[in-house]
């Protein structure tokens, strides 16, 4: 029985790694998209959708220019998110400051 246990943590704990190293690279894609827009001074639009939940991460520099993905995506299950280069302006200076 304590085999078993040991088999379900061992499951879980993997799930919970790679969950986290996906957020780390999502995090760290937004971060280099956005870094791109403003020393290139381009429009930058980034798609994401995770396969096995189906959500769906939009990271817009420009939400004017890429205006026609809201219209698109508007009745997608679940609600996309749409993050724009000022929240990630904001989350970066919020986590400098905590730093």
């Amino acid at each position: 029985m304590a085999a078993t246990k040991s088999i379900v943590f061992n499951y879980s704990s993997k799930r919970k790694l790679m969950r986290q190293k996906q957020c780390r690279r999502k995090t760290s894609l937004m971060k280099k998209a956005y870094e791109y827009s403003k020393m290139c001074d381009a429009d930058v639009c980034v798609g994401i959708r995770l396969r096995e939940t189906g959500q769906v991460y939009i990271i817009s520099s420009d939400s004017e220019f890429w205006a026609f993905l809201t219209s698109q995506l508007g009745s997608y299950y679940p609600t996309p998110n749409f993050i724009t280069d000022r929240d990630l302006e904001k989350a970066m200076d919020d986590t400098i400051i905590e730093r």
